[in-house]
């Protein structure tokens, strides 16, 4: 008993004080958001884009906002605070997040709370200041209110129009015979998506694709993806990006499959999967939606709630060496291989359990 107060009670809130204490006291940074999202919301906030050109030098710095304009235009407010004091709101609301994440998923074992707040991704989520965290409890939302059209709906509609990460629950969505969640999704995102740009003058919205598609050739070799893991094992460009399509197809292709057979379940942790599977850029933050993965497959505590764990190998910047990938990326697909497993009988179509 002593041993486990110790460990999941005890030892998780060091890295908390670490994080905060490093802003409040220290000289750190909230990498991303001091980097990317502040000052993308001060260029809305004077009249200006919020987009480089996709030739800028900031660009190849992993410090251009490509975001949709919603995060920064959320972030306007902020603007008005200190950016030292704003930081810290950040970290507390990331954290918030999680937490709240799991609530919503019906973790009750304040264990698996603990331990989470050990894992690199968590760590990495919060210090960077990035949306990861926001977009897993969209996600835990969605699972939750799954069969309420409009809250579903919203949840990943809202989420789409932050960033498209999350389009796979889309498809989740109409596999699992959702279809008025599905559209209303669509119409939010569009909408919200819209609204967003023509509330700062669809500045940058000429260039959009082409600096996506230049960040995209300069970090994507620099990520946590079976492409860039490929790459450092010498395969040709061309067979690397036929790898990574070909697990993200696999994965998609599962999630459609398992849903038509009644497994809401299974289909959902596996489009959540797939969401980082199809993602080109994929960073050690990215891996906190493993959070939802096995809240939803496993409430409490298990050994699957240690294997992220492992990421303490990982690089905190960009994929490392190539051990280091090739670790990551097969302690998240261990994480969702045994997410999968003890889930035992499926729950018939039309006879899925909601929240409500």
């Amino acid at each position: 008993m002593v041993v486990g107060v110790v460990f999941f009670g005890l030892l998780p809130l060091w890295p908390l004080y670490d994080a905060f204490a490093n802003v409040v006291v220290g000289h750190g940074i909230v990498t991303d958001f001091r980097n990317t999202f502040y000052p993308a919301a001060e260029a809305v906030r004077h009249g200006v884009s919020p987009y480089p050109h996709p030739g800028d030098d900031v660009v190849a710095l992993g410090r251009a906002y490509v975001y949709p304009p919603l995060i920064a235009l959320v972030t306007v407010p902020v603007t008005l605070l200190p950016v030292s004091v704003a930081e810290v709101g950040v970290l507390a609301l990331l954290t918030a997040a999680v937490v709240l994440t799991l609530w919503v998923l019906g973790v009750r074992d304040w264990r698996c709370y603990g331990l989470v707040f050990l894992w690199p991704p968590f760590l990495a989520a919060v210090k960077t200041g990035n949306v990861t965290a926001l977009l897993g409890l969209g996600a835990a939302l969605t699972w939750r209110f799954r069969d309420r059209p409009a809250a579903a709906g919203a949840s990943v509609g809202l989420s789409l129009a932050t960033k498209i990460f999350l389009w796979p629950l889309l498809l989740w969505l109409g596999a699992t015979r959702r279809p008025k969640a599905a559209l209303l999704s669509v119409a939010v995102g569009a909408v919200v998506l819209a609204g967003s740009w023509a509330a700062i003058g669809f500045a940058g919205l000429h260039h959009y694709p082409e600096l996506l598609r230049r960040l995209q050739d300069i970090e994507a070799p620099q990520s946590y993806t079976l492409y860039a893991l490929a790459l450092d094992l010498g395969a040709p460009t061309s067979v690397a990006r036929l790898i990574w399509a070909a697990l993200a197809v696999a994965l998609l292709v599962s999630c459609v499959l398992v849903a038509r057979r009644g497994d809401d379940k299974r289909a959902f942790i596996l489009a959540v999967a797939a969401a980082l599977a199809c993602s080109p850029i994929v960073w050690l933050n990215y891996f906190v939606l493993l959070v939802v993965v096995l809240a939803v497959a496993q409430p409490q505590l298990g050994p699957a709630w240690f294997v992220p764990l492992v990421m303490y190998a990982s690089a905190s910047t960009y994929n490392g060496t190539t051990f280091q990938n090739a670790l990551t990326i097969l302690a998240a697909a261990f994480t969702v291989w045994l997410a999968l497993r003890p889930l035992g009988k499926r729950e018939p179509a039309g006879l899925t359990r909601s929240a409500a």
